[in-house]
């Protein structure tokens, strides 16, 4: 183990919470009562996710003997705000019976920053069952690194380093508007910085 200062925040300025613009699937703009997309991520922070937890002490009591059976790993979860909002004034969704949508699913893929093409996390796909209403908008939390990522590959071999990868992920959407099954999907990106993070406190509460 190494003692050490993360540096995530000096990067914030890069992240800018990479929310991508989101979109509906048909040609008929008249047709598309409303928009939904990915309206906050992490509070607009870049998320740091630990590859493992040093627990509730670092060293034995009175030595500089690293302490390791209370070590542990958690897979991590991000919180997203999903907003639907009318996509222009034609169509008055207040008093429409149209226009809530129901989002079900998701893919997650990292992109690393450092020019390496190894995987370091295999993307993967999360069910879910969230109703956001016409001109609402609703915060929901979905699994961002799961815990099998941090016991194989590259992020096992990242326990107990000085090592840091910075990566983008995408996170991609799909649901359907409830009244009339029309699907739709829409992005949106997070900077996640993966590190053996010796810190105290949770860096990702903020």
């Amino acid at each position: 183990m190494f003692a050490r200062k993360c540096t995530t925040l000096a990067i914030v300025a890069l992240a800018a919470m990479g929310l991508f613009a989101a979109g509906c699937d048909l040609d008929n703009n008249y047709d598309e009562r409303t928009v939904v997309y990915v309206s906050n991520i992490n509070e607009g922070y870049p998320f740091l996710a630990d590859v493992v937890n040093q627990g509730d002490s670092l060293y034995y009591e009175d030595t500089f003997i690293y302490k390791y059976e209370d070590d542990y790993i958690v897979e991590d979860w991000v919180k997203v705000q999903f907003h639907n909002r009318p996509n222009n004034g034609v169509v008055d969704i207040e008093s429409s019976v149209l226009g809530d949508f129901l989002v079900t699913e998701y893919a997650v893929e990292f992109t690393r920053m450092d020019g390496n093409t190894g995987t370091l996390v295999t993307p993967f796909m999360g069910q879910m069952s969230l109703l956001v209403p016409a001109n609402s908008q609703v915060e929901a939390v979905i699994l961002l690194v799961p815990y099998g990522a941090k016991i194989s590959g590259e992020l096992l071999a990242m326990h107990y380093s000085t090592q840091e990868v910075y990566t983008n992920a995408t996170i991609r959407f799909t649901g359907h508007e409830v009244q009339t099954d029309r699907v739709i999907h829409f992005s949106a990106g997070l900077m996640v910085n993966f590190v053996d993070f010796l810190g105290d406190e949770d860096p990702n509460t903020h």
